[in-house]
């Protein structure tokens, strides 16, 4: 005997898993949680992803009626009846060939992409790798395979894309920005070029380090090469009170309004102390910051903005301002002109992304994870943010992935930055 029957069915399985979710047969915990709602044992729902979050929406409503038939079947009265609902459609914002190609440049990291429009807040791209087949949920995982991939060292089922990491230089440009806002960065003052710097002698044998100190140490010289120092000693400039207000006003810390449950950023851990070289290490992007990849994304798009911040948003029609007017545009005019300048110098950190015929901006990071200044077996986390200045192709990717040391650092992110970029250019 066959049985045909009715399943979901993901079309870009592994590409869009962790954006998507997947729906499961209930469970008891269900039924319970569910009582009065429709659901009986046979009923599907919801488990993660969007098919969790628009679990209402998307199921419509079961149908069926009740009748009084005779001895041979034959229906003699309809007592009760209910029409049953198709569940609504939810269009997404993902432009599935940009996902795709991002997908395809990462699917052997541990990484997390995001890639939005500036100007509206729609997410364009939503990825997490290594991915998982959201398929085999519907058809029932075998304990072998559900083991398998709870216990894969790269963690397949992680959305990578909700964690928060440590940023490391990609938050230079914010620091720069609230320098530039609270009027204790001068961007044409040359601080003097430093290879290794402390505040002074109460530091002991900690030092902050940089790969490159520019001169003149200016502020678009320290964007464009990524001087650590330049932005060490420019957060003691700025101080504790002017980078924590900041911090604030762009919603670090707080809940990301999203489809998609991400966790919250932070620029301070309450357990540990906040002393002046804690303040100097998170002027470049170390200290106790952790930043989620799509917030990192969506502050980046207040430099194109003129210092606004719109929502981010995975379902179509939700365009609305987040942040109003964080930054003027007098600073992020300056801001943007230096991560412009960060790809087309030829010794810019960016600048192998380069493009002759449109402008691009972005900012490179590498942040190391190591237990103190002197560990030698830490790894490295490498960021790379990349966006068009051109509003009629406005787009913004953002991309962080694991394990870059000895691989490149941030360079590698760069170079995997290039395929998405020029496919989305070229349409």
């Amino acid at each position: 005997k066959i049985n045909t029957i009715s399943m979901r069915v993901y079309p870009y399985d592994k590409i869009t898993s962790h954006i998507i979710g997947y729906v499961q047969n209930v469970n008891s915990e269900d039924l319970k949680k569910h009582k009065n709602e429709g659901y009986t044992s046979n009923s599907i729902i919801g488990r993660s992803g969007i098919e969790a979050t628009y679990e209402k929406e998307l199921r419509g409503e079961v149908g069926g009626k009740i009748v009084i038939v005779d001895e041979n079947n034959n229906v003699i009265k309809t007592v009760a009846q209910k029409e049953a609902k198709d569940g609504k459609d939810i269009r997404l914002t993902i432009d599935i060939d940009l996902q795709q190609s991002l997908y395809n440049e990462y699917q052997n990291d541990k990484s997390a992409s995001v890639a939005l429009n500036p100007q509206t807040g729609e997410v364009l791209a939503l990825v997490s790798t290594p991915s998982y087949s959201n398929n085999d949920f519907v058809l029932g995982l075998s304990t072998d395979k559900w083991n398998a991939l709870n216990n894969d060292s790269n963690q397949p089922l992680m959305s990578r894309y909700k964690q928060t990491y440590t940023p490391g230089s990609t938050m230079k440009p914010i620091t720069a920005a609230i320098g530039l806002e609270t009027k204790t960065i001068d961007p044409d003052k040359d601080l003097g070029a430093k290879d290794k710097w402390q505040k002074d002698s109460s530091w002991g044998n900690y030092y902050v380090t940089t790969l490159h100190a520019p001169s003149p140490n200016n502020l678009k010289n320290a964007i464009t090469y990524s001087d650590n120092v330049y932005f060490a000693r420019s957060a003691l400039t700025i101080g504790k009170d002017n980078l924590f207000k900041y911090y604030k006003n762009l919603k670090i810390g707080e809940k990301i309004p999203f489809e998609l449950a991400l966790n919250k950023s932070q620029y301070i851990n309450k357990n540990q102390k906040v002393n002046d070289q804690f303040i100097a290490d998170s002027g470049y992007g170390q200290g106790q910051i952790l930043m989620n990849p799509l917030q990192l994304a969506s502050i980046y798009s207040a430099f194109v903005n003129n210092g606004s911040i719109y929502q981010p948003h995975i379902v179509q029609g939700k365009t609305k301002t987040w942040i109003k007017n964080i930054f003027s545009k007098e600073t992020t005019k300056t801001i943007k002109e230096d991560l412009i300048n960060v790809i087309a110098d030829e010794k810019g950190t960016g600048h192998s992304i380069y493009h002759d015929n449109v402008t691009l901006a972005g900012k490179t990071g590498t942040a190391e994870i190591k237990q103190s200044q002197s560990d030698t077996s830490g790894t490295e986390l490498g960021w790379f943010t990349v966006m068009t200045i051109d509003e009629k192709q406005p787009l913004l990717i953002t991309t962080m992935v694991e394990d870059v040391k000895n691989r490149g650092g941030s360079g590698y992110v760069v170079e995997h930055t290039k395929t998405p970029l020029d496919l989305y250019l070229s349409k």
